[in-house]
């Protein structure tokens, strides 16, 4: 028989069942509620306690006891949204309670850019808690919001603003276009009193759809050869771009590296296979000696984006454009050139090298520094 209750979300009836938790949240042996809210909320699951029969962890129920009905309409329209982009969501009690703070970010960053009668949610693509992005709505007209994660500093977030408008003006790059707010700053602050500072920027919207939603038949060489060119354009203004003293942007370096491998090894690990765990164990010496090899000069070191997945790039009239800087930084171009030849088939991957060539050089043994990167991705 099909157990039923209200969803704890937006109380529609809904069927649910108690599973265990998965091994990746938090311990196996503690039960989670998957709650199927077809109608509004999608699937979601809840944490749970055993104390002594399983139920939803009573911390939960007391959070969203206390919201108010646009509260709970704005987590089941972000929940909704998530789980439509095929994204496991998983909430207990602090995960609510970032989700509603990101939820007054938003409402005071709406004010600052002058947006009327605005509607906004959360994006749900490559969901990223501490650097939320929202779609907001105004009198017709659309835009994304990016909440940065809290502690960010202001010339972190003014140096991804400098390398977006250095894309479309030297590059030629169709990318992210910042939005000045109401005081003609691209930065915004919308912490006020009550909240910690915390930056925010918005962007033009971009209408196009993202690579992972498109056919296999409008994967065009074409289209693949200008995902080549946009990386390579992407690539040469960074070995010539002119950087101010306050640019600032993390180093994907040796000290990175040290830190992801210390971390990896720091978890349970046991979902690694024994040949990946033997990778991992050689890769902070094996990306010692390639850098020895190689050094940092701006011909082969410089400004990467580090998270081209297909979600982060946008097909807008025949164009690829990358949506997600949140991560760049400085490291090795080589990298970006993997993980983005990563979008394609065996066959088709040659057509991307060869769209990049047409704009900058790739090393003649790339394929054999792609196995030191590839085994990087591990981390």
């Amino acid at each position: 028989m099909v157990e039923t209750m209200p969803c704890p979300i937006c109380g529609t009836q809904v069927e649910y069942a108690i599973e265990s938790s998965p091994e990746w949240y938090r311990d196996p042996s503690l039960p989670v509620y998957r709650i199927d809210c077809h109608e509004k909320c999608r699937r979601y699951w809840l944490a749970a306690i055993s104390d002594p029969h399983p139920q939803i962890d009573p911390a939960i129920l007391s959070f969203l006891g206390g919201l108010s009905d646009k509260q709970r309409m704005f987590i089941s329209e972000s929940t909704q949204r998530v789980r439509d982009t095929g994204i496991w969501i998983i909430y207990d009690r602090s995960e609510l309670q970032q989700l509603l703070t990101d939820y007054h970010y938003a409402k005071a960053a709406v004010i600052l850019y002058g947006w009327r009668n605005a509607t906004f949610q959360v994006s749900g693509t490559g969901l990223d808690a501490e650097n939320r992005l929202f779609f907001v709505e105004s009198e017709g007209n659309r835009w994304t919001l990016r909440l940065h994660q809290p502690g960010t500093s202001i010339n972190k977030v003014r140096s991804e603003v400098y390398w977006l408008k250095a894309l479309w003006n030297k590059a030629k790059v169709k990318t992210l276009s910042p939005v000045q707010g109401c005081d003609g700053e691209l930065v915004q602050c919308p912490s006020g009193n009550a909240l910690p500072v915390r930056y925010a920027t918005a962007y033009n919207w971009i209408p196009g759809k993202t690579l992972n939603l498109l056919s296999e038949d409008e994967k065009t060489p074409e289209l693949i050869r200008s995902l080549g060119n946009m990386l390579g354009r992407m690539h040469a203004i960074s070995e010539t771009l002119k950087l101010p003293q306050w640019f600032t942007r993390p180093r994907y370096d040796i000290d990175w590296i040290n830190l992801k491998v210390e971390e990896a090894f720091g978890k349970d690990y046991r979902h690694y296979s024994s040949r990946e765990i033997e990778k991992l164990s050689t890769v902070s010496s094996r990306f010692s000696r390639f850098a020895a090899e190689h050094g940092e000069g701006r011909h082969v070191f410089g400004l990467i984006n580090l998270d081209f997945e297909p979600h982060n790039i946008v097909m807008s009239e025949t164009q690829p454009c990358p949506i997600d800087m949140v991560h760049l930084g400085f490291g090795y171009y080589i990298s970006d050139v993997l993980n983005v030849s990563r979008c394609f088939d065996t066959d088709e991957q040659p057509i991307f090298f060869e769209g990049y060539q047409e704009i900058r050089s790739l090393p003649k043994d790339y394929r054999q520094q792609f196995a030191l990167f590839d085994d990087i991705g591990l981390l």
